[in-house]
Parts: C-alpha cells; structure tokens; sequence
C-alpha cells in the first residue's frame, strides 16, 4: 500500500490529495471505500469463474458432436445455457449496478463537498467566490468538475481492480493450463501490450498530419464563408476563377494531409496488428517444444491456454487504457484543488497574520438575546475600528445603534452573526435559526412571492396559520396589492421598489417567528408612514430588534440608543429629544447636529468661539457668523434639513435660511451679483 501511494502520490498529486481529505487513513469512510472495491472485485472474480466454466461445457459440447453422443452434446448446451441465464448474466448486471451506485455515490460526496465550501456562511459574507477566481467561471467549474472527479477517480480505481483480478485469473489459468508455457506466454504478452503502447506514443507525424488536415479544412470554410457574404462585388471584379482556384487548392492540400495521415496511420500499427492477428498462435506455438520431446498435450489444455492468453492481453490493456482515466481525474482535481487552497487561504489569512478572535457563544440567561462583553471588531486589514463595545439586550427591548458612515456598523453586524471573527472581547448571541438579519438591499431568491415572503422556509411547509399572519403583516405595511400576486413567478427584483423589498423582508421576519431581529439600515427606503408600521410589527411580533443606521431616524423608535463615535468608542445616550420623548424640535436638530459634526471634522474651535456667552451656545445657530468655516456651515444646514424631513417640519423653523436664487442675488439698485453670501 505504501508502494501504490507514493507512486500515486506522485503521477497524480491533486487526485491524491483530495483523496486523501476526503478519505483519511485509519478512517470508517477509508475502510467502507476499500471494502466495497474488494467486494466488486470479487463480483469480478466470480464472472471469471463463470466464463471458465461456460468455456469448459462449450468444449465438452463440442467433444460430445465429435463422438456423435447427442446426450452429452444437449446436457453440455444446457448446462452452459444455464450458467450464462442464471449466473453469468445476473452477475454482469449487479457489477453494472453496483458500479453505477459506487460512482454516484463518489460524485455526491466531492459535489457536496466543493458546493458546501463556496456556500459557506464565511465564504458568502465575504463574497470569496468571485473574487478568488483566476478567470471565467472558475468556481462553476470546480462545482461541475467536483462531481466528475469523483467519477473518474473511482473509475480508475474501479478498472484497475478489474483488470487486476482479471491478471491473477488468467494466470492462474494458464499456469493450470501448462506450467512451462505460462511465463513464454506472459511475457509475449507484456512484450506486446509494451510495442502497442511505444507505438501508439510515437505516432507523432501522424498527428501533425491530423493537425494540418483540419487547418485546411477550416480554411476552406473562411473562403467560401466569404465568397458568400462578398458574392456579388467578387462577381463584378472578375475574381470568380481567383477565389475557386484558391478553395480548390485548399481542399486538395486538406485532402493531401489526410491521406498522409492515414498511411501515417497505418504504417505506425501495422506492426501492432501483426501481432493481434497471431497471438492466436502464439498458445499453439508454445506447446511445440512438448510436441517436439514427443509428450502428449491435450485439446483442454490448449483451449484453456488460448483463452487466458487472450483474457490476459485484455486486463493488460484496461489498465494501459485506465491511464487515460486517470488524466481526466488529474484534469478535474485541478479545478477543484485550485479552487479549494484559493478558498482556504483566503479564510485563513487572518489567523495567519495573527489576527485574534471574536468568541460567540449562547447566552446563559433566556431572557437575554444578545450580551457583548469587552467587543473590539476590527477591518480587513487589522486596524480597531470598534473599541471596548458593552451591551445587553433582553427580550421585549429595543436597541439602536447609530454612527457616522464607515464607522464599522455592517462589521458589527456580521461579526454578532458569527460571519466575522476578527477582533477581540466575547458575543453571547441566540441561535441563528431563531435570529433574523436584514439588510439594505435584502436577498431576493428565485421563485414566487411567496417564496421570497417565507425564504428561508420551503413555501410548501407553511401552514393556513401561517399565510394568514403573512396577508396581515403585508396589509399593515402597505402591501395588500401584491397579495394576489404571491403565486406569480416573475423577477421581483425589478417589480419591486427597495422600499416594498425591505418591507417584504420584514414579512419574512415576522413569518420565521425569529426571536431576534438585527436590521442593518433594513428600513432606511421607508416612508416615515412605513417606517413606524415596520417598527410596530416587529415589537408585536418579535422578541428583540437590534437596529443599526443613521442617527436620525433610528432613535425614536428604541428604546436606548448607542452612538459609535469615529475614534472607535461608543457612548449611549437615552435622554436625546425627541418628539416621542417630550422634547422640542429645535433641540432634536441642535443636539444631533452639532454632535455629529464634532465627530466628522477636526477643525478645533477659535480662542474666540470658546469665550462666547453662554446665548451664543451650542444650540443657537447663527448662519451669519463669519468665524465658522463654510465646509462647517453647509455640513450642519444640511443636517438640520434632514431633521427637519423627518420630524414633518419646515426647515425654517429649525433656523436654516432658504438658499437665495439667482434673481435674489443680484442687487436691486445695480443689479449686478453680490459679492457676499450669507451662507458661505
């Protein structure tokens, strides 16, 4: 066994290796993979035998017609007959079966292992399967060429045990046969099979020949390819004769290499078929030196002989053959090996940088959903983009985690589903099967509306409770006119609007009857109408939603609020004014405004703005103050506008000064443009 793995190891390293991984040494899979190859090898064996003894009533129904005994002549048919209908066959067709069960049984082994690779949770969230492509449909391929590799791996292994047994038993036989004549025999045999195999190798020019015979023909079929698309302007230049000596000298140089090849051809086997055609003989010729020394052979022997002879150069030539099987397997590991160490070393990269790790485990407690503890996530290239995060998150609450963009919101997001492990510090979150994420953009699969409303449940699994729930969640957010269409397949992707998907998301939430909901700016396309039914849905029928997004919308809807700052820490603030909470629009705007332009610019306040009265604070806003930067005034106007959409107020009432227009900026005495813009 050693000797065969290092020469497998060596001819065909990527098919070695793959069966090495999934069939490891010393393991249950290993040892139920060699036993049912020795049980088609014995399957084999018996089909031998078979033969054998068919051959030996064959020869005895012939020596019964030349006694002229017509009893033992019937009995040997009979017998014979009987042995091919009850035995023979039957055994042929339960290696076919077995074979055909052993090869698919191969293919869904490797399939289902390359498929569950490059649909793994950790592969999809960071969407590794196009970018570790070299070129073209790299992963496609190796998902196609996993299931027939593990068809031609077992075919090799299949046909070398075949062509094994098939050896020892027709060595067996021809040393039964003529103890003496078996090694000639052999060794002609070997001689044989070793020329065919030299010659097939050096039948070089003959390929060369083939090479150029069906360059001439491709040729010929660009020139009459264009004489048909330029017919008439060939016509009018009197190039008829030109283009038709041109296709009949290509035509007759294709035919020209075709006829080399096939001289080629035949000169290179000619040897080869010298010795088909008299191996016949060479059984006969071996028991010459015992005709010669006048000892008798009998016509048994001699039959047994030429029929071993000939299973002999068979089994020979399958496993010669197999050989090119075991290219095929090579060719298809290839894909699959490339595809798996591209796939591995991305996903490890980052223990091999030395990158720590995030530990999710389940919470002790029932009532909590999520605990964080200490969490520290960082980006792909190991810098903290979140510090010392800490919260917990209890059945029946709310949580919304707001920041600025690229604060590490969405990596917060994975890292609690346990889809990002870089950083440090422990998350306690309840199983995924009972927690629900929802995206910006939310996955819409294939299939009806139903389908995308239930997904991941199989639309067939849901009962009347359950699509009664789904018809009043899709009523309450505004989707009553596309209950109708819920057994309508077409490309929803383009029928509905992002904020009818992510609406439809929330259904597939409620639907899953998800515990915990975690919303990763799931609801940033609603309408304030929508957005507020969204909010109602998930309280009344979810146990826990954690949000994150913007700081402007989320907050009211929660019931605390935790603000991530650039600099990586986080605060939590619950006293934040809000219409929902008592406080006055003007605050709301002022409070969230000037704090997040704290976060977004460096620019440090003037010796000047720090001595300010206490009038002149934090919430008046004074569009006319000529110490504040221009980069600062449009950033905190534009921050004050969004409040002001939001809450359903004008913008004048939190102080923003409406944008002069162009008539509005020319004086009226010179009507030329002002020089001074107040809001610059």
């Amino acid at each position: 066994m050693d000797v065969i793995h290092a020469v497998t190891t060596a001819t065909c390293p990527r098919t070695s290796r793959l069966l090495l991984q999934a069939f490891p040494e010393r393991s249950h899979d290993r040892v139920e993979l060699i036993s049912r190859l020795i049980a088609l090898g014995l399957i084999t064996y018996g089909e031998h035998a078979v033969n054998y003894r068919v051959m030996m009533q064959t020869a005895r129904c012939w020596s019964g017609i030349s006694s002229r005994d017509a009893r033992q002549t019937a009995m040997a048919i009979v017998k014979a007959f009987g042995l091919i209908a009850l035995v023979g066959e039957p055994l042929r067709l339960s290696k076919r079966t077995y074979r055909a069960l052993l090869r698919r049984e191969m293919a869904m082994r490797f399939g289902n292992a390359a498929v569950q690779k490059m649909l793994s949770d950790e592969v999809l969230a960071r969407n590794l399967s196009t970018s570790t492509s070299e070129g073209g449909d790299a992963p496609g391929t190796a998902a196609v060429g996993a299931p027939a590799f593990g068809q031609s791996a077992f075919d090799v292994a299949a046909n070398g045990v075949e062509a094994c047994v098939g050896l020892l038993y027709n060595t067996q036989c021809l040393f039964l046969s003529s103890f003496w004549s078996a090694p000639f025999l052999i060794g002609c045999a070997v001689f044989g099979q070793v020329q065919q195999s030299t010659r097939a190798a050096d039948g070089y020019d003959a390929k060369r020949e083939a090479h150029r015979a069906e360059t001439a023909s491709t040729r010929l079929r660009e020139l009459l390819a264009h004489a048909e698309q330029n017919g008439e302007a060939i016509a009018l230049a009197n190039g008829s004769f030109t283009e038709t000596e041109e296709a009949m000298a290509t035509l007759e140089a294709g035919q020209e290499f075709a006829y080399r090849r096939e001289v080629l051809n035949a000169r290179t086997n000619f040897a080869c078929e010298v010795y088909n055609s008299a191996a016949v003989l060479v059984p006969i010729a071996s028991v010459l030196p015992r005709l010669i020394s006048g000892v008798a052979v009998e016509l048994w022997d001699l039959q047994v002989a030429i029929m071993s002879f000939n299973g002999f150069r068979a089994a020979l030539r399958s496993l010669v053959e197999n050989m090119s099987t075991l290219r095929t397997a090579e060719a298809h590991a290839m894909h699959v090996s490339n595809l798996h160490d591209a796939l591995d070393a991305v996903t490890s990269g980052d223990h091999e940088r030395g990158l720590s790790s995030v530990h999710v485990n389940t919470p002790e407690d029932d009532m909590s959903l999520i605990e964080v503890e200490s969490l520290t996530v960082q980006d792909y290239e190991g810098r903290d983009i979140i510090r010392g995060l800490d919260f917990v998150l209890c059945r029946g609450g709310s949580l919304a985690i707001v920041g600025s963009v690229g604060c590490g919101k969405t990596l917060l997001v994975k890292t609690l589903a346990g889809l990002w492990s870089n950083g440090r510090g422990g998350v306690r979150l309840i199983s995924r099967t009972r927690s629900c994420v929802l995206s910006r953009k939310p996955y819409l699969p294939r299939g009806t509306l139903l389908d995308i409303c239930v997904y991941p449940t199989c639309a067939a699994d849901i009962g009347v409770e359950t699509h009664e729930l789904l018809v009043q969640v899709m009523l309450a957010l505004g989707l009553g006119r596309h209950i109708e269409y819920l057994d309508v397949i077409t490309a929803w992707d383009d029928k509905l609007s992002l904020s009818e998907q992510q609406r439809v998301a929330i259904c597939r939430a409620v639907v899953n009857r998800a515990e915990l909901c975690i919303l990763d700016d799931a609801t940033c396309a609603m309408d304030p109408t929508d957005r507020v039914a969204a909010y109602d849905i998930l309280k009344k029928h979810v146990g826990g939603v954690l949000s994150l997004g913007d700081e402007v919308t989320l907050p009211k809807y929660h019931d605390r609020t935790i603000r991530l700052h650039a600099d990586g820490t986080s605060s939590e603030f619950t006293d934040i004014a809000s219409p929902m909470k008592g406080g006055s629009v003007e605050g709301v705007a002022n409070t969230i405004s000037q704090d997040s332009f704290s976060e977004r610019t460096s620019t440090s306040v003037s010796a000047s703005q720090a001595k300010e009265s206490p009038a002149k604070s934090v919430n008046t806003f004074n569009p006319l103050q000529m110490d504040a930067s221009r980069r600062e005034n449009q950033f905190i106007r534009q921050q004050k506008k969004n409040v002001a959409r939001v809450l359903g107020v004008k913008p004048e009432k939190l102080g923003v000064v409406p944008t002069p227009t162009k008539q509005q900026k020319r004086s009226p005495a010179t009507g030329k443009n002002l020089s001074f813009d107040p809001l610059n």
